[in-house]
């Protein structure tokens, strides 16, 4: 694992952070495509980035969670 010394660009695996080159490419441990470096979590930080999709989100996931407590609540009931 090169470590990249220049002020370039410098490409990342997603699954392995330690792949790092200055060039894009594939990974030699998983063959998945490298990434630029500062794109990593980008999704995220564009969906925590503003109020609407984080109410979102944890509206979403208060959902998820109780129709998952409502199923296991009829399961042992059973």
């Amino acid at each position: 694992m090169a470590e990249i010394k220049s002020a370039g660009m410098a490409y990342i695996c997603p699954m392995h952070a330690s792949v790092r080159q200055s060039s894009p490419g594939k990974c030699p441990k998983c063959g998945m495509a490298l990434v630029p470096e500062n794109t990593r979590f980008a999704l995220l930080r564009h969906m925590t980035g503003s109020w609407p999709h984080i109410a979102i989100m944890v509206l979403i996931m208060i959902v998820v969670m109780a129709a998952v407590m409502m199923m296991l609540t009829r399961l042992s009931a059973a």
